[in-house]
């Protein structure tokens, strides 16, 4: 096995744990902190060589790892994001003159010995390999957003991304959390709508109800919109055909 190295991120701040009082992946998980389990089951796989990137509470992640083998650190000193993060790790591990396989990894997310090792194979007879949950695993999570089959990045929902990602038209179902309230189901059915001939547009509405979809669309166009609608969702899921078709009209007007 080649010399494999991990590019560990621990430089966040955190703030969804409501608790500052040390790093995130200092946590238990069962009586070990994060980050030990983290590295323990990379060693396991075969990785030797461990670049930690520390930022906010720096030192209770090194305090954490005192004693533990193969260990440096590489410190990110302004919190840029996860991409620079793992930047200021492959910079450390360049320094210190290695080059093989590397391994880059979230400080929090606990990785099994067994999907350490098959990403390692996988690389063999590829430039990268990404290790992704599927959406239904992690609706709130961050998202991996695709343009025609190929990643253009992965990103956390905050409102100036959700803006981003409408320029490029980025279907919903890679959103999920945009609406805060929404369901794979009912992005799925948006993005099957904004795909339709005479469909001008569609959008979640009614969420305190439960949550439905509203769309505008040609009048010629409704017959076959509903049929696809019908075989492309409702029957996709094993659900009771249910459209409606509304008309404009002049809505609230002053009486004379």
């Amino acid at each position: 096995m080649k010399d494999i190295a991990a590019v560990i991120l621990c430089a966040g701040k955190g703030s969804r744990m409501n608790d500052d009082s040390t790093s995130k992946v200092c946590f238990d998980c069962a009586g070990v902190p994060v980050i030990r389990r983290i590295i323990n089951n990379m060693k396991a796989a075969g990785v030797k060589r461990f670049v930690v990137v520390i930022g906010h509470q720096a030192y209770s992640v090194m305090d954490c790892l005192d004693g533990v083998d193969g260990v440096v650190y590489a410190y990110q000193k302004e919190q840029k994001g996860t991409g620079h993060a793992a930047y200021c790790g492959l910079k450390a591990l360049e320094t210190i003159g290695h080059t093989g396989p590397t391994l880059v990894s979230m400080g929090d997310k606990i990785i099994s010995p067994k999907a350490v090792r098959e990403l390692v194979e996988r690389a063999e007879t590829a430039k990268v390999v990404w290790s992704v949950q599927p959406v239904a695993s992690n609706f709130g999570g961050g998202r991996v957003v695709l343009r025609d089959g190929k990643p253009l990045g992965v990103v956390e929902f905050t409102d100036e991304v959700l803006e981003q990602l409408i320029e490029q038209n980025a279907p919903f179902e890679m959103q999920g959390g945009g609406y805060g309230c929404s369901t794979v189901e009912i992005d799925m059915l948006c993005d099957l709508l904004n795909r339709t001939e005479g469909v001008l547009g569609s959008q979640l509405v009614g969420a305190g109800l439960g949550g439905c979809v509203v769309a505008l669309i040609r009048k010629d166009a409704a017959a076959s919109v509903i049929e696809t609608v019908n075989k492309g969702y409702y029957d996709r899921f094993g659900f009771a055909h249910s459209a409606m078709v509304y008309s404009a009209s002049n809505g609230s007007s002053v009486m004379y």
